[in-house]
């Protein structure tokens, strides 16, 4: 039986799920299916509502008739921190006693409360030295989504970081460019995860306090309307401004997503500068957007006109077979940007390195 994980994106707005059959040839998608998750249910990454996130996964689960119980969920946000490092060229236990040296130098938490892995990018340099990357994880937020997963009566075998299964998604759903430099950025909810990728290698990562629920909070404040009606002229807003059917949207919440967009470009654009101006010849040659409000059609545009860069919004379905008497086509592609992590976790088999 294949050891290929069922990709879950737990988030705190929703939980988007993803199963996938690994052929050699091409993948087949098995499974889809995005379920809402109640208000408060996950707040700043940690779950503050067990019951309510169990349920929403058992639903979830039973609603799609899924099959399987192995699962790769992912971390984000403060709970998890990834470093690229440089270091003298070693293995074996001389490589394991630097990498424990690095994480009390590089990670802000006491040992006992992280889990900790590596990954060696580069083996040996020409100056002879190697690139690792090193991953740390809140142990009390990883236990968190695994016992809810496991609640739901699915066993979470894989916990990966949100920006590397961003990165497994843009590698799986189109693929990387030797020699190409890119930006991914991830546009949740409560915050947004942008991760640059060099040569097919994770170059930096950062979360940015910008995401969709920035556009809410602005249309709420703007109209005075309740929290969820200011979430469905958001959504409309976009729907209608992608020229499809969508009830009477006020003309002011057009001006609202505009607006919000170049606040949240700026963002964007700072975190790039950041990396730009720290890195020796960096030159980005495209930036990949994924995430809800990746479909708020102002935003693209904004980042586009502000870092001078090709911005593209990724379908990770790009390449995937899907049968359509199975899946609702049109409702797939419509959500993908949104199912950009879940496709990527989706990608992981048991026992994989990070």
């Amino acid at each position: 039986m294949s050891k290929q994980c069922i990709g879950i994106d737990i988030g705190s707005s929703a939980i988007k799920l993803v199963q996938l059959k690994v052929g050699r040839r091409e993948l087949t998608l098995q499974n889809f299916g995005i379920e809402p998750v109640p208000p408060q249910t996950i707040v700043e990454g940690a779950v503050m509502n067990h019951g309510a996130l169990v349920d929403a996964i058992r639903n979830l689960s039973r609603r799609i008739r899924l099959k399987g119980k192995r699962v790769s969920i992912a971390v984000s946000g403060n709970a998890v921190i990834l470093k690229r490092l440089t270091i003298p060229a070693m293995d074996g236990s001389a490589l394991a006693e630097q990498m424990e040296w690095e994480v009390q130098q590089n990670i802000p938490f006491p040992r006992d409360e992280v889990v900790v892995d590596h990954a060696v990018l580069v083996g040996q340099t020409p100056q002879g030295q190697m690139e690792v990357l090193l991953v740390a994880a809140k142990r009390d937020v990883m236990q968190q989504y695994q016992a809810a997963v496991r609640d739901a009566g699915l066993n979470a075998v894989i916990v990966d970081a949100a920006a590397l299964a961003l990165q497994n998604a843009v590698e799986g759903g189109v693929g990387f460019v030797a020699g190409e430099t890119v930006a991914i950025i991830n546009v949740g909810a409560s915050f947004s995860t942008m991760s640059i990728v060099a040569d097919g290698k994770p170059q930096f990562n950062r979360d940015i306090g910008a995401g969709g629920n920035t556009y809410t909070e602005a249309i709420q404040r703007q109209l005075a309307v309740p929290i969820d009606g200011a979430e469905a002229y958001k959504v409309g807003g976009a729907i209608a401004a992608m020229g499809a059917a969508a009830d009477v949207v006020p003309q002011e919440v057009h001006s609202i997503l505009a607006q919000v967009s170049e606040q949240v470009a700026e963002e964007f654009q700072r975190s790039l500068d950041f990396y730009i101006s720290d890195a020796v010849d960096a030159r980005l040659s495209r930036i990949y957007l994924t995430g809800g409000s990746s479909l708020v059609p102002q935003l693209p545009k904004a980042i586009q006109d502000r870092s001078r860069i090709p911005v593209e919004i990724i379908d990770p379905f790009a390449r995937v077979a899907v049968d359509s008497r199975r899946f609702d086509v049109d409702y797939l592609r419509a959500n993908a940007p949104v199912a950009a992590i879940a496709f990527g976790l989706a990608l992981r088999a048991q026992g994989d390195s990070p």
